[in-house]
């Protein structure tokens, strides 16, 4: 699988942290038989009509629910016609050996073209590009774009792309674009004193927490060369885990001893991270027996090559967890949208994605210091996305977990079987401030959907045992693995997979467990931001930017989702 790699930094708890940018290099220069890697995004076919599909196949109350689409259906539905197609690789490659060779490879669904050539002949390609060098502090290698950075509906003309190909073409990926920083997982310090509350937990009390049991599964189907009885993290940067980390995680909290089944990317791979030790350990304790792989992404990976990676790789699992995200704003409507259509097929064919919300709070924008920004692909219109929640350690009570992200999406619309919730929130609660409606707007996505604990989960870290494994990164693997369970027993009954879960999480008449209503979020601020912590969103009753509908209780989710749709026959 061809990955390219995104990079990041880590954020800690209580540390302001400015997100890094990319800058031109003023010291390095482009060689001509430098690599360029670029995809070229062919316009898609009938998406409203796939858009439509996806919320009637993940509509629990639809005659068409858990109806997926193979790849092959869904090629056919997005794709151009094989003659459009074959003009813009002919362009492509009409002069491809004048300085290097161009290699060009269809994507799964044959709606991207990914390209694979030198500097110097990328200059032909495109004749009125201009290649630098870019640079970002916390990246030791070498970012190939364009000297001017425009967005993806505007560079076919910029590039010099001919008039008469721009009907088959959405945009040129990889060139004058670059890859927004990501945040991932970080170590926090015990002696914050925001943590003196929050109760450490051990793997058994979470469970418990949660009514976790293996109760009515089989070895056989744990066994089953089946999809659906496998799970599946998502890595970038390179980050893998560290398999003897994950015995001695099993062998101290008395976990059934399974090892990662298989590890789909990147051969880069940078050793143990903390972000990959913490998803894979958190996973393979929810959903023990399971079969659990990991998709490691290198280079500068885009959400459009994760998905391509995840949906092209034979016997996928359909149970994903993803602990990387990053700020919409940094990545504009343009890549937002393109990222929608790649998780929206994802959906289509049967996937469940789960997401971490992130963990600084409702975001701030790091060009505007007092506003709100949202994460994606927290945000997304199409993943379930998952916050965090805590134990108060002299009650034992579930709260809001104050470092938890959520709010409202400024790039996606709200979905309408939030409508009613959403409201309901709006009514009901004191919000935080909001100057001249200039801080948030609350008519987007509205997200988290769902919680987790993010606070001191236990995990081992290089070799060592931690019990300060916090973040919504601990969160979204527990939710993941619930709904694994949930899928072998259903692949038991003779059940199909449950798809893509944000509809039906909002519709089940019972909830999703447990319903967090204490507790609230800080906005934590970046360098170059000034005055204090900005407050964020309460729990309430019901849905909440904080906690979402709450956080899970297996036995509550089984008994709704256990018998959904029709008995496909596996």
């Amino acid at each position: 699988m061809k990955t390219f790699a995104v990079l990041l930094v880590c954020l800690c708890l209580g540390i302001a942290s400015a997100v890094p940018s990319w800058t031109r290099s003023n010291g390095l220069e482009v060689n001509d038989q430098d690599i360029v890697a670029f995809k070229m995004a062919m316009k898609p076919q009938n998406l409203e009509y796939l858009q439509k599909m996806f919320w009637q196949i993940s509509d629990s109350e639809s005659p068409l629910f858990g109806k997926f689409l193979t790849n092959e259906q869904i090629a056919d539905l997005i794709s151009l016609p094989e003659e459009d197609i074959a003009k813009v690789e002919s362009y492509l490659t009409k002069d491809s050996g004048k300085f290097c060779d161009v290699d060009v490879t269809r994507s799964i669904h044959r709606d991207y073209l990914l390209v694979h050539t030198c500097a110097a002949q990328a200059k032909v390609i495109f004749p009125n590009l201009q290649l630098a060098v870019y640079e970002k502090e916390d990246i030791q290698r070498k970012l190939l774009r364009s000297v001017a950075l425009l967005d993806l509906a505007e560079n076919l003309t910029f590039l010099g792309v001919p008039q008469e190909l721009h009907q088959y073409l959405a945009g040129v990926h990889d060139i004058t674009d670059v890859p927004p920083h990501y945040e991932r997982f970080g170590l926090p310090s015990p002696t914050q004193p925001w943590l003196k509350s929050d109760r450490q937990l051990s793997i058994t009390e979470i469970m418990d927490y949660f009514n976790v049991t293996q109760k009515g599964i089989t070895d056989e189907a744990l066994a089953a060369d089946h999809p659906q009885v496998r799970q599946a993290v998502v890595e970038l940067d390179n980050s893998a885990f560290v398999a003897s980390g994950l015995a001695k995680f099993q062998e101290r909290y008395h976990i059934r001893k399974d090892a990662v089944q298989k590890v789909v990317g990147t051969e880069e791979i940078s050793g143990g991270t903390i972000e990959a030790d913490l998803d894979v350990q958190t996973i393979t304790a929810m959903a023990q027996g399971a079969q659990t792989w990991s998709f490691v992404f290198g280079g500068f990976a885009t959400w459009v090559d994760v998905v391509e990676g995840v949906m092209s790789t034979e016997g996928a699992p359909k149970v994903i967890s993803v602990c990387w995200s990053g700020l919409a704003s940094q990545m504009g409507q343009s890549a937002v949208n393109a990222a929608e259509t790649q998780l929206m097929k994802l959906g289509l064919a049967g996937f469940s994605w789960f997401q971490d919300a992130g963990d600084a709070g409702p975001t701030l924008n790091p060009e505007a210091c007092d506003t709100f920004d949202s994460k994606y692909p927290s945000s997304s219109q199409y993943v379930v996305s998952v916050g965090g929640n805590k134990v108060v350690d002299a009650t034992g009570v579930q709260a809001a977990w104050f470092r938890s992200s959520g709010g409202f999406s400024d790039y996606l619309p709200r979905l309408p079987f939030q409508e009613e919730a959403v409201e309901h929130y709006l009514k009901v609660t004191t919000l935080p401030p909001n100057p001249q409606g200039h801080r948030y707007q609350t008519g987007g996505r509205a997200f988290p959907d769902v919680s987790g604990f993010a606070a001191f989960y236990p995990m081992v870290y290089n070799g060592t045992f931690q019990a300060i494994g916090s973040g919504t990164s601990a969160a979204t693997p527990q939710f993941a693995g619930i709904i694994t369970l949930i899928q072998i027993q259903r692949y038991q009954k003779g059940y199909g997979p449950l798809g893509p879960l944000v509809q039906p999480l909002y519709k089940l008449k019972k909830g999703v467990g447990f319903d967090v209503v204490s507790g609230e979020t800080y906005a934590l601020s970046r360098s170059g931001c000034t005055g204090d912590i900005l407050p964020g969103f309460k729990a309430a009753e019901g849905w909440d930017p904080a906690t979402g509908l709450g956080s899970p209780k297996y036995d509550v989710l089984l008994e709704q989702l256990l018998t959904l749709g029709e008995k496909t026959g596996n």
